[in-house]
């Protein structure tokens, strides 16, 4: 019997392990910062950076295999792709079989044609003609902004009037309407993520060009530099100089460490609290960026691609916690 539960409890164990993501496994390990970080030792702190460092080089093998896997997966598959592609695009703005060779050939379209087919393009897009395009582009800003409201409320009677025909453009075939939808919300998932990503860059920037902390790195600069020239065989006068000066040092390096090391790890914990809250978008939107692949091109992106988004993150949150210690100057043991 006890033979039994210990068989079941490894079986559970190993099936646990096996469904942990790439991105759980490697989470787990993202070494704890010290409590103090002023008064870590100098092994202490290269013992730290040693770990994150170790753990960013894994990730960054693992998503360049990833990519390799992916190239590799995307250029055996070319020849579909590209056929489906071009065949997705004549569905899409209705460009035949003939436009399409000229494009392939090597005498290519006339400009005439070119402008035929953007024209067509554009009609199929937005309904507004390349020469109606043009002309708002000379428009006057109130002149713009007068056809802008003209266009969007002939947009909505129409969309009132024929709901059906404002959902599903006429012309549109299913695919397009799936891919305008991908791409929206690609869209939508990039901004949400950026946004808490552009949030937590500008506290990390903030802290790094506080001007009290470039004036405390300027008096540094200039004691050592005096302590430095005065090296050598001095008097009992220039001597306690020197020490008065390695005291000002001391001093301020501390300083500058208490200052600016508790902002810092209070932005880290709140990047990784940031990094977790977006997991979900960042594998959302390799799936979304995957489906529009599919849709675009009929193949399905490879399997290796389904947690680049989330690694890269990973890897970017490690970048800053290895710099924990960047605002610790001296180690009195040294």
């Amino acid at each position: 019997m006890k033979r039994l539960f210990l068989l079941t409890a490894a079986l559970l164990f190993s099936l646990l392990t096996i469904a942990q993501t790439a991105f759980e496994t490697y989470f787990r390990r993202i070494p704890p910062l010290p409590r103090d970080s002023c008064n870590i030792t100098r092994q202490s702190k290269d013992a730290f950076e040693e770990k994150v460092n170790s753990l960013i080089d894994e990730i960054s093998e693992d998503i360049d295999a990833r990519n390799r896997k992916a190239n590799e997966y995307a250029e055996g598959n070319r020849g579909s792709m590209e056929a489906n592609a071009i065949k997705n695009l004549q569905q899409q703005y209705n460009i035949s079989d003939e436009d399409i060779n000229k494009m392939k050939s090597s005498k290519g379209m006339t400009e005439a044609e070119k402008k035929a087919m953007a024209n067509n393009i554009m009609m199929q897009q937005t309904n507004i003609s390349m020469e109606e395009a043009q002309k708002l582009a000379k428009m006057s800003e109130a002149g713009k902004k007068a056809w802008a409201e003209a266009y969007a409320a002939e947009a909505q009677a129409n969309a009132q009037s024929s709901p059906k025909a404002a959902a599903a453009p006429a012309g549109m075939p299913g695919s397009a309407m799936a891919l305008s939808k991908l791409q929206q919300e690609q869209q939508s998932l990039i901004g949400r993520i950026n946004s808490g990503n552009e949030r937590i860059a500008a506290r990390y920037a903030a802290i790094d060009n506080d001007p009290s902390g470039k004036i405390m790195l300027n008096n540094i600069s200039i004691w050592n530099s005096k302590l430095t020239s005065m090296m050598g065989i001095v008097s009992d006068k220039e001597a306690k100089t020197m020490d008065s000066l390695s005291v000002l040092i001391s001093r301020e390096q501390k300083k500058y460490c208490d200052k600016f090391t508790p902002g810092y790890r209070t932005v880290l914990r709140d990047d990784l609290a940031n990094l977790k809250a977006s997991v979900r978008d960042y594998n959302r939107l390799d799936q979304v960026t995957g489906d529009i692949m599919k849709t675009q091109t009929g193949v399905a992106p490879a399997p290796e691609m389904s947690e680049i988004s989330s690694l890269s993150a990973l890897k970017g949150y490690l970048g800053h916690l290895k710099d924990a210690y960047k605002y610790k100057l001296s180690y009195p043991e040294e």
